[in-house]
């Protein structure tokens, strides 16, 4: 069988989370599957190859154009295509066909302006087409999965769930940071949708009751909704226990996650929340929400689950962690069991087994 991948976004300067998904995704199942053949498909030339494992794999360039998906039909045909988003080419038909959906956040988020609701409709709709020509659907969560139903009216059984694996961050080479303590800590966008706000405002709570305490923000702080942010802190006298830290790498990353007091992640919606996972294996506990996916991540008491839209739940969940050390220490041994349900190599071989059921029907 060949195997056609559609890599993008690829060679980013700080891949998010779309990207670090379906690079190791990719990778996982280059090192799983040596019987089949791959064409990795990228947009453009890419300024760094990618580094997969074997020689059953090449890379072939799309070029670029609003059209540029359909650009597959002049390449090496595949049996099989994988796309990472549910997004397929709007004029060229693929022989078979599987789609990855990871989340919808841009219909529940969506920029009340008139630009914002035009990009979510005609996003919308066209995720609608792409999943409806779909042999199948691989969704991250089952909260995934109930989101393409419910707004797509995509069958069920046409949608199978594979969670995503995790990068083990702690296992880096730490980087020191300056970072006062003890101190919570939150990594991500600094966007609407990661909750930032509500974050703050539940550490505002929390340090009126407990004092001498950080909040440590790890992400570029760039952008209309961190400007508002950043004045919120500064009108209510915030700045000295509240820091911004800019972007982080895999080194600062393991430094901060193996000495915070708790990793504070209860954004409004997540197809999988890898950082999550990420923060559990390195023995740190976790405060996320009770809400999408975060509420799989989370079960089996691996995390302190939280309403995102409420401060003071954000605020008695910090001071649950802050003072209880049997919590402490049952959250940090629930979580390590926790993470034992999700690799990518898992996650390789229940894409695979999906990849070979659409190919031979």
């Amino acid at each position: 069988m060949k195997i056609g991948i559609v890599l993008h976004p690829y060679d980013e300067d700080k891949p998010a989370g779309l990207a670090r998904t379906i690079y190791e995704w990719t990778k996982a199942l280059l090192e799983t599957d040596t019987e089949n053949s791959y064409v990795i498909f990228v947009k453009k030339k890419p300024r760094k190859q990618p580094e997969f494992s074997g020689s059953h794999w090449k890379l072939e360039e799309l070029g670029g154009g609003m059209l540029w998906l359909d650009n597959l039909k002049n390449k090496t045909p595949c049996d099989v295509y994988l796309f990472n988003t549910p997004v397929l080419p709007l004029f060229f038909r693929p022989k078979k066909s599987v789609v990855l959906a990871l989340d919808f956040a841009y219909y529940y988020l969506a920029p009340k302006t008139i630009k914002g609701q035009m990009v979510k409709w005609i996003t919308f709709i066209y995720h609608g087409l792409s999943l409806k020509r779909a042999d199948k659907v691989v969704a991250i969560s089952q909260a995934t999965k109930e989101d393409t139903i419910k707004l797509f009216g995509t069958p069920e059984e046409k949608i199978d769930v594979s969670y995503l694996g995790f990068k083990k961050i702690c296992e880096s080479q730490e980087i020191s940071v300056e970072a006062p303590t003890p101190f919570f800590f939150f990594a991500g966008i600094i966007k609407e949708r990661k909750n930032v706000f509500n974050i703050v405002k539940g550490f505002e709570h929390f340090s009126k009751e407990q004092e001498g305490y950080y909040l440590l923000i790890g992400g570029n702080p760039s952008g209309v909704y961190y400007e508002t942010l950043k004045k919120y802190i500064e009108k209510h006298d915030l700045e000295e226990n509240i820091i911004f830290l800019g972007h982080l790498n895999d080194g600062q990353l393991s430094y901060l996650y193996k000495r915070a007091l708790a990793f504070v992640f209860p954004t409004l919606i997540e197809g999988f929340g890898m950082p999550v996972v990420e923060a559990m294996d390195c023995g740190v506990p976790v405060i996320t929400s009770n809400v999408s996916s975060l509420k799989e991540v989370g079960a089996n008491g691996s995390a302190l689950l939280v309403d995102p839209y409420d401060p003071e739940a954000i605020a008695r969940a910090m001071g649950q962690v802050a003072r209880d050390q049997n919590l402490r220490g049952s959250l940090i041994k629930k979580g390590a069991l926790q993470v034992k349900n999700f690799s990518w190599e898992k996650a390789a071989r229940e894409m695979l087994v999906v990849l070979n059921e659409v190919h031979t029907k």
